[in-house]
This record gives C-alpha cells, structure tokens and sequence, in this order.
C-alpha cells in the first residue's frame, strides 16, 4: 500500500541505535497552524518525539505553532520548493489538489471507523500518490475532528434552521456553498480575527471541531452548540518530497512508523475531545444540542452531485472509493 506496509516492516527490524552512519544530526522543522492546545500540534510533537527517541536523538523535529512560518497555503509552496521540512494543512489541501475536496463532502464519513477503512486503505493510497506526483510526502492522515456549529441566533437542529445566520467559514468555495444551500449567509475570514468577528456581531456562528471552542473561548462569545458532525477534517501531515529523500532509509522507516503513531494520538485525542470539551462548554454556559442528521446529510446530496459534476471522472473516483469503504 503504496510503500507503507514494507516501510513498517524494515522499521521493526532496524535497531534503534544503528544511525551512526548519518553524517551529522539531522534538524527539521514542522509548521503547524493551531495553538498548543490543538490536537494538531499535540500529535506532531508526539510525532517528532518519537522520532527522536528511535533515532537516539540524532534526529531532531521542532514544531512550530500558531502557523509561525507562514499560512497554510505558503506551507504548500514552501514544502513543494524543499524550503520548509514538515507541516500540517487542512482544507488549503484543495489548492494543490482540488479533487481532495472530496473529503470534505458533508457527511461523506460516517464515523471514526469508517474514515480509518477509507484513509487507510485504497482512497487514501489514491491521495497519497497524486500528493507525491507533486512533491509532498503524506506522512499520515491525523484527525482534525469532526466539525459542529456555534452561534448566538438559535439552536440548529435542521437546516433551515441556519436560514439567515451569519455564518464564518474557511475560505473554501466548497464550505461557503454547503452552509449557503442550507440556508445561511456564508462568507470566510482568517481564523486569528474570528474572536472579534463574533463578539461584535460581524458573524452570528461559526464551524470547528469544538476544540477549537474550548481553546478560543468561543464559548465566551457564542450561545448555542449544535452537534452537527457535518463533516470530518482531515490533517495532512506532509513532508517535503525533497526533504524526505534527503534521510537515510532507516530514517525514513522511522518516520513511517511514528507517522502511524501519531495518527493514533490524534484520534485519542478526537475522541476525548468530543467527550471532555462538550461537557466542558456546558458548564461554560453553552446551551447544547443534537442536529437532525438524517435531515441533514438529505439536504447535502444535492452538494455531492454538483460537487463532482464540477471536477470530473477523478472526483467521482475519490467519492467511489469512499463510499466503497463504508462497510
């Protein structure tokens, strides 16, 4: 599966102390665009943890927070030109790829279970070569949680509950669509400004994993809390192609390895999220509810059939493969 099973096994039979053949330490640095808190950071520093236990710290990974070498989409460059060693990308992932909109289809994953079947199996050995034709190593596939819905208009149980809601997204043309088909006035703005953005009423809600709820404070400036699971994030751990080739071959069995890991520690940390930080936000003040899902993944098949009509045979393939997955 696209090198991952045979990298593994020569992972496991190196000997952990045998890198003395590297000329010198090896010093890389990861950009990641969440605080400290986030489980971005927290799985990429597991990551480069490990990494440097099993290379007896002569290789070294620092990782940087809070997008301090740039934004998501000058990751992306940097990291095709070989000028930044590692960072994790969400929804800019389309910029390179825009056919990897796919998983960020609404409802497209239906659980946890689900999206390892997918991402550990064709679809994501069909991403991960389309990423390596152009210059970028999927280290792993972490979680970035599943995305629910915060505003201060009313509790969203339906879709045309969102009828006239202020709503910020990503600058994404396919998550300004989706939230505009259910009703609501949809339109981006950087993440570092959405704070204000709610607390003077430019925007009446926003759409995170509620992480981001806790960390932010939005519970500070938000009302209501609507378990939507309306999609799923997807965190690309990257590396430089070039980078990446650069390591010895032990080395880069290590990185396989610790990039499995770290995928782990980061659905760990989905799931307490999803479990401590709601329970959280309750006692914050947030008023809590489930969404109508059925409702909602109704309203949503119109957004798939446009969606691949859009991009073509390739986005369809992705769909397929999938949907393929979900049993």
């Amino acid at each position: 599966m696209f090198k991952k099973a045979a990298m593994l096994a020569m992972a496991a039979g190196l000997a952990l102390s045998g890198f003395s053949a590297m000329a010198q330490d090896v010093q890389l640095k990861a950009n990641v665009p969440g605080n400290e808190e986030g489980i971005a950071f927290r799985s990429v520093q597991h990551f480069a943890d490990i990494v440097k236990e099993k290379t007896g710290g002569e290789v070294a990974i620092k990782v940087f927070h809070s997008s301090a070498l740039g934004d998501q989409p000058s990751s992306l460059e940097s990291l095709q030109v070989g000028i930044l060693d590692m960072a994790t990308i969400e929804t800019p992932i389309t910029g390179v790829d825009p056919v990897l909109g796919a998983t960020a289809l609404p409802y497209i994953f239906t659980g946890r279970d689900h999206i390892a079947r997918a991402l550990g199996g064709e679809a994501g050995d069909w991403i991960r070569e389309r990423l390596a034709a152009k210059g970028l190593r999927v280290i792993g596939y972490l979680e970035g949680g599943f995305r629910q819905i915060t505003n201060n208009v009313r509790p969203i149980v339906k879709p045309e509950d969102l009828k006239g809601v202020k709503m910020r997204t990503p600058d994404s043309k396919l998550r300004i669509d989706i939230f505009n088909h259910y009703g609501a006035n949809a339109s981006p703005l950087p993440f570092q400004e959405l704070y204000s953005a709610l607390q003077t009423g430019v925007f009446d809600g926003q759409e995170n994993p509620v992480i981001w709820a806790q960390s932010t404070k939005f519970y500070e400036v938000q009302k209501y809390l609507s378990l939507t699971n309306h999609l799923y994030t997807v965190t690309y751990l990257l590396m430089s192609e070039k980078a990446f080739q650069k390591l010895p071959e032990n080395v880069q069995a290590v990185f396989a390895e610790a990039g499995e890991e770290a995928v782990k520690k980061s659905v760990e940390l989905g799931i307490a999220a999803d479990r401590d930080i709601v329970t959280f936000l309750k006692e914050q003040g947030m008023e809590v509810n489930d969404a109508d899902i059925p409702a909602f993944t109704a309203a949503s098949e119109e957004i798939w059939s446009n969606w691949v009509a859009e991009r073509g045979d390739d986005a369809q393939k992705l769909v397929d493969l999938i949907r393929a997955s979900a049993q």
